[in-house]
């Protein structure tokens, strides 16, 4: 006999704000941080494991974007405010960014190549793959001549802007589908099917393909990494039917939670051979990002279930605070990598020092370079969303910070 939902079961699921997700956006940002800066100072197997933040961001990412677009279908203004909406969001910080090295492009000689100049177009993900084979200039680097080192060449990291390009195309995508498709239930099976045939697709690739199977390949491509956004849309479309209550809920998040990664290990128990990275093994490329998805939908599903021990650890102000800025985190953090290992002979510390110093220094610059970008440079730009784009009831991005208050001479 099927458990359906309540009406106040149904009410508490589905709310305008989770607060719990931006405590789950920090968990992200900490485990993509943790590989970029603790993997090569600390040999432990979890680093290993932080790429899987993108994942979660991904799914995270669809299940909010589509939950805005399925509840707005009936609006007049659809597109209109969903992309006036998703610009004030994200384009600030992106094109600022390229804006400075435009202007910065005489003192330092910037190469603008033209897979450089894709990725500030979001579509350097797929220039990075060909990269992998030669094909290309890699567009994950930007170089540049210091004017004050004898015009020695330095280097600018922009790699990790790949999943940026991936979920620019997604909001590029999705709002025409589910506006054609309507339907919730055909969505959902859209959903499934785009689900099963991706690591059907991934599989035969790597079998028919195995002279051009490479990390790039797979992993940056949107096509081959949509498993996460399409994970987050099917809850976002699952909790607006007659699903389960919440002891079901409960039970399928704690299904998936638990049953993906252990399929996922024994998976690659089973694998004869194995790359140096999990990012790189063919298991994780084909069926494996499909279950490090279905790990990050229990994850969630967990996280938005108020009553939870979980969802308690989630809003602790220190991960809050993390979430609130981890767009602009995740933004800053791997530009100073190349900073950071150039110079790191000059400081007069001990190599065990190093260790701890080099990813706790480089958390703390990125998290005040993020703080001071969210409240000067995005949260202007965020308070013009009622105006431009009003959504009554909706508040699922971060709220801006308080415009800063100039007081006169009296007020002082």
């Amino acid at each position: 006999m099927t458990d359906f939902v309540s009406e106040p079961d149904r009410s508490s699921l589905l709310r305008p704000f989770y607060p719990a997700l931006d405590g789950l956006r920090a968990i992200a940002i900490l485990l993509i941080f943790s590989f970029h800066y603790c993997r090569s100072t600390w040999d432990i197997e979890v680093w290993r494991w932080g790429w899987v933040g993108v994942d979660l961001f991904f799914c995270l990412s669809g299940f909010l974007i589509t939950g805005i677009l399925y509840d707005s279908l009936h609006r007049d203004d659809y597109f209109r405010n969903f992309y006036i909406r998703r610009a004030l969001r994200i384009f600030p910080l992106y094109y600022s960014f390229w804006l400075v090295l435009l202007l910065l492009t005489p003192l330092l000689h910037v190469s603008w190549s033209h897979a450089v100049l894709a990725m500030a177009f979001y579509v350097g993900n797929f220039f990075i793959a060909g990269a992998a084979l030669h094909h290309h200039a890699d567009p994950s680097l930007v170089f540049f001549h210091s004017p004050f080192h004898g015009g020695k060449t330095h280097t600018l990291l922009i790699n990790h802007f790949w999943s940026l390009c991936v979920e620019e195309q997604f909001y590029l995508v999705w709002p025409a589908v589910l506006w054609f498709v309507r339907s919730r239930r055909g969505l959902l099976r859209l959903c499934l099917v785009l689900f099963t045939i991706l690591p059907i697709a991934r599989l035969l690739y790597v079998h028919f393909q195995p002279q051009m199977f490479s990390q790039g390949m797979l992993y940056f491509n949107t096509f081959s990494r949509a498993d996460g956004l399409l994970a987050g849309a099917g809850i976002a479309l699952w909790l607006r039917g007659p699903g389960g209550s919440k002891i079901t809920l409960r039970r399928v998040a704690l299904g998936l939670t638990i049953g993906a990664p252990l399929l996922l290990a024994s998976s690659l128990t089973l694998e004869k051979t194995r790359s140096g990275m999990p990012m790189n093994d063919p298991v994780i490329s084909t069926i494996g990002y499909t279950l490090v998805a279905l790990a990050a939908a229990g994850i969630l599903l967990l996280a938005i279930e108020s009553s939870s021990l979980f969802t308690s650890f989630l809003q602790m102000r220190p991960l809050v605070a993390i979430g609130r800025i981890s767009y602009g985190i995740y933004f800053y953090q791997l530009m100073l990598l190349e900073v950071v290992y150039s110079r790191a002979h000059f400081l007069f510390l001990k190599s065990h020092h190093l260790l701890v110093m080099i990813p706790v220094s480089m958390f703390l610059a990125a998290f005040v370079m993020a703080k001071l970008s969210f409240r000067f440079l995005e949260s202007p730009f965020l308070r013009l969303k009622p105006l431009l784009a009003p959504r009554p009831g909706a508040i699922n991005d971060p709220s801006p910070d308080p415009a800063p208050v100039l007081l006169t001479p009296e007020a002082r």
